[in-house]
């Protein structure tokens, strides 16, 4: 009777384990051209979670909801419960995703 409680807590248990690839990052397909400016990169990258590195040596990590002219809109920022930033566009030195490669 033992062995088969312990059989179906070990198949109750399997069953309910994600698959591994609900935990992965999501991946981004993105490719910049030359001419690519940083508003115009983050406008593509909309929706995508991404680390905005600043001139200041701050990143901020989260998610790419708005571009406007001049700043972006982050949300789900990393590590910071209900929080949300504007950023200035001109004050973004890189952005760093997650990247599909062929």
């Amino acid at each position: 009777m033992k062995t088969l409680a312990n059989t179906l807590l070990l198949m109750v248990g399997l069953t309910v384990l994600p698959a591994p690839a609900a935990f992965a990052a999501a991946v981004v397909k993105f490719e910049p051209k030359a001419s690519t400016t940083m508003r115009e990169a983050l406008v593509e990258l909309t929706k995508e979670r991404v680390v905005l590195s600043l001139v200041s040596g701050e990143k901020i990590e989260g998610k790419v909801t708005m571009v406007g002219d001049s700043v972006v809109y982050i949300t789900q920022l990393a590590g910071m419960i209900n929080f949300n930033a504007v950023v200035s566009i001109d004050k973004i030195i890189a952005v760093t995703l997650r990247k599909e490669f062929d």
